[in-house]
């Protein structure tokens, strides 16, 4: 097949075994790959920790194997990782140091399109390949480069709290800055890490808390059990659930309701194959001491400094906003601080989804999906507006109003992924004409109609108590950028901080 070696040239030791289980042999390279991270992490947390090793050995460890693994599973195609960032690192070094973000970020971003549209173009057929580990590298270069320009340029008052954190004064050694790319933790699957948090991890000042014993073991295990128990889903359900077969006639002819069940069983089932790559990764991070986050209001310990999905969050969000803000965490992270907090504020939104896409790949169903997506997002907020009032007077009716919301979640989100997880454009556009585009009529009407029928609340200007005016503002508090909100009454002190997703339920 014409550029199969441009993408995947991994090793086929283990194609005997993947012909027994039935599952392609890039896929079980990449588990057994998977499962190597886990001994890898458990050595390197008891062995190679800062106390006992240097920082060359800290570094060049998790180096080496992540090198080792990525050979395994993608070959010669691994060229492709090198050449971007081995071009952004001298882009690090020589370019203009006010323009150095914009020139990595032009570049690797260019270089990650070109392949994306080369695969799209030569490949008909769906495997794991290097175009993976290249899109998180792409993330890596690029606020790599946006770091280094806070921290050369801007003044110190000019950053937000986010930005000061992670700003860089030198262009990191050849050693911190390959250990960062490659890492064996997350450099098969993701999820994106900062390197200020890397090098933090690095020196074991991450688990240096003042009268606190820090240990990764409850949260990798939790971690580590709940991936498997999706990979053991995967394999015994996986092979009779691909997305494509929602489009085939002897499904269609089910009827109605065995058919919507079906629907959303093949996209959870879908969404397993996420959560069993993302959580496994989180956990082997874990488990080798990275990913400690601080405390809670309890003073539990958080692990979730690169946890990049909420299975319990995704699956029993309230709206649709609420599945977004559990869902694919740290790409979110990067879409903020390489594009939304960089553009004019009325670009904020199309750059980002735009970056969105384009990083996403060519295929067509990813496209259909973000115009969906945008169309359902915007029309949800409208709807609640309009609705979640006048469903709080009793404790019955709000959790009414929840459960239809809840039931309203799932549909959205298996019809709007749909033609994400099929790739290509006929398919997902299939069963939007044989479901007659019923939720984008529902969108629409829910945008232009309803407010006629069902006004808004109006929200009063004044507070009831003592007539001061009450102030929404967005504070940036938490370690990964993620926004909180706060009510501000002017002339009053601050009364605290009140989380996005538990202010605004539902």
């Amino acid at each position: 097949m014409p550029g199969v070696h441009t993408f995947y040239d991994g090793s086929k030791v283990l194609e005997p075994l993947a012909d027994i289980v039935g599952i392609d042999v890039d896929k079980v390279n990449l588990v057994i790959c998977q499962f190597i991270s886990i001994g890898c992490a458990l050595v390197y947390y008891k062995y190679v920790s800062p106390e006992k090793v240097s920082k060359t050995t800290r570094l060049a460890f998790p180096l080496i194997i992540g090198l080792i693994l990525c050979y395994f599973c993608y070959g010669n195609a691994i060229k492709h990782l090198f050449g971007v960032i081995g071009v952004c690192y001298a882009l690090l070094q020589f370019a203009p140091v006010q323009h150095v973000h914009r020139v990595v970020f032009l570049f690797s971003m260019g270089y990650l399109i070109f392949i994306h549209w080369y695969r799209w173009y030569v490949l008909t057929n769906y495997y794991i390949d290097v175009t993976g580990p290249m899109m998180v590298l792409v993330q890596k270069t690029t606020t790599l480069a946006f770091s280094l320009h806070d921290g050369r340029v801007k003044k110190h008052e000019e950053l937000n709290e986010i930005q000061k954190r992670e700003a860089l004064k030198e262009v990191p050694s050849v050693l911190d800055y390959l250990s960062y790319c490659f890492h064996f933790q997350t450099v098969l699957t993701g999820p994106l890490c900062f390197y200020t948090d890397f090098q933090r991890f690095i020196s074991g000042e991450n688990l240096i808390v003042k009268d606190k014993h820090i240990t990764p073991w409850r949260p990798a295990i939790a971690k580590i059990t709940f991936a498997f128990c999706c990979l053991a889903i995967i394999i015994f359900a996986g092979s009779y659930t691909q997305p494509e077969i929602i489009a085939q006639k002897e499904y269609k002819s089910l009827g109605l309701i065995k058919w919507s069940m079906t629907f959303f069983f093949v996209i959870f089932i879908q969404r397993i194959h996420y959560y069993y790559a993302w959580v496994l990764a989180d956990g082997v991070c874990n488990l080798s001491g990275f990913g400690f986050n601080g405390f809670d209001s309890n003073g539990k310990q958080k692990w979730d400094l690169v946890t990049n999905v909420d299975p319990y969050k995704v699956e029993m969000a309230l709206s649709f906003k609420e599945t977004l803000d559990a869902w694919n965490c740290t790409t979110m992270y990067w879409l903020r601080r390489v594009a939304f907090d960089r553009v004019p504020k009325n670009m904020r939104t199309v750059s980002t989804y735009l970056l969105s896409a384009l990083w996403h790949g060519f295929f067509f169903g990813y496209y259909l999906t973000f115009l969906t997506g945008a169309l359902v997002t915007v029309s949800a907020r409208i709807i609640r507006r309009c609705l979640r009032f006048r469903f709080q007077g009793s404790q019955m009716s709000a959790r009414f109003y929840d459960v239809i919301t809840f039931f309203a979640t799932k549909f959205a989100l298996a019809y709007t992924t749909f033609p994400f997880v099929t790739l290509h454009l006929y398919p997902g556009l299939q069963v939007y004409m044989e479901t007659y585009f019923i939720l984008h009529i529902f969108c629409f009407l829910g945008i232009f109609v309803l407010p006629k029928v069902f006004p808004p609340e109006r929200k009063p200007k004044k507070d009831d108590h003592n007539g001061k005016e009450v102030v929404i503002e967005k504070k940036e508090e938490n370690r990964n950028g993620a926004p909180t909100v706060y009510e501000r009454f002017s002339g009053l002190p601050i009364a605290g901080y009140i989380p996005q997703d538990q202010k605004f339920k539902g």
